[in-house]
């Protein structure tokens, strides 16, 4: 019951966003603007997306490759494409990482191990969102750094990370805290933090592969903002390069927030906010949120047709 109501009260926040934006919107220059996208470009989004999706099976892969399991691609490379097809179709963004961590356990042994590989896996990829941004913050043009709501923002943001360095680079602070909390009391809890903590120290060891997966994460999140910058100008809209990989960064971090349906009505609202300073109408950034991620939700029915297979075919009885 607590389960659906907090569905529900996701899909009203969504519901709620989206009708607000829309009723405040030209409608028909929306459609217009929908109307008149080039085809081109969007076959150019298409490919980028292909390589989003290459580069994190790739991080996925150098984690695991770290922990000393060699994952063989085409394993990874479908398991994350009926992640990211969950990740789209159920709430909350975390159904993807559910298929990994279940197909990466036949890998590991440990359901444990497999989280700790997969939360770093998305820690390492929202901190190359927040280096995105602070580089865009600080090297950008000056109006930039005078969007309101910004620097509250990337202060969060730098404040969140910073103790997430901390922890990993301080051994015994995370245990520390444990024992603070009195969590170490409770052996279900104990178990799983040795697991987890003997997954850190690993990557603690195998800094040159935390160091590669970090560099992958910049470069498959620097895809993704060119992905929406290919996307604002096949709708024509004229989007600066500065802009994009200061924004949407921040919207993917605040999308994050698991307060609606999959980032429905947050990304549109966290666009119109931002884009709207610089200029940018509102029914532009409304076409510009809703194709960027409408076709994301489009391409991710690959991984319909994966996991479909998958079911169809006979699992191999072990030896």
């Amino acid at each position: 019951m607590n389960r659906t109501l907090l569905l529900a009260a996701k899909v009203g926040v969504s519901l709620a966003l989206l009708a607000y934006l829309l009723s405040t919107t030209d409608l028909s220059a929306l459609h217009r603007r929908l109307r008149g996208g080039d085809t081109l470009l969007l076959a150019g989004a298409v490919a980028l997306y292909t390589g989003i999706l290459a580069l994190s099976t790739w991080r996925w892969r150098v984690l695991l490759q770290a922990q000393g399991y060699d994952a063989p691609v085409r394993h990874l490379s479908a398991s994350y494409l009926v992640a990211n097809f969950f990740n789209n179709f159920l709430p909350g963004n975390i159904g993807g990482d559910l298929v990994r961590v279940r197909d990466s356990s036949r890998l590991t042994g440990s359901t444990t191990a497999s989280v700790a590989v997969v939360a770093i896996d998305r820690i390492l990829g929202f901190s190359a969102l927040y280096f995105l941004a602070l580089t865009a913050f600080l090297v950008g043009p000056a109006r930039l750094r005078g969007l309101g709501g910004v620097v509250p923002a990337l202060a969060v943001l730098t404040v969140i990370f910073a103790v997430l360095a901390y922890i990993f680079f301080r051994p015994g602070t995370a245990r520390r805290l444990m024992s603070a909390t009195g969590l170490d009391a409770m052996p279900w809890m104990r178990d799983r933090f040795e697991v987890v903590q003997a997954a850190v120290n690993v990557y603690r060891q195998q800094v040159t592969a935390v160091w590669m997966a970090l560099a992958a994460s910049v470069a498959l999140q620097a895809l993704v903002v060119c992905y929406f910058y290919d996307v604002a100008h096949s709708l024509h809209i004229p989007l600066s390069f500065a802009a994009c990989f200061l924004v949407v960064p921040l919207c993917i971090l605040a999308q994050a927030v698991p307060i609606s349906f999959n980032g429905w009505g947050i990304r549109e609202s966290v666009f119109v906010l931002y884009f709207g300073q610089l200029g940018v109408p509102r029914d532009s950034t409304l076409a510009f949120s809703l194709v960027g991620a409408g076709l994301m939700v489009l391409l991710s029915l690959a991984g319909a047709v994966v996991w479909t297979s998958r079911a169809a075919t006979p699992a191999v009885p072990a030896e």
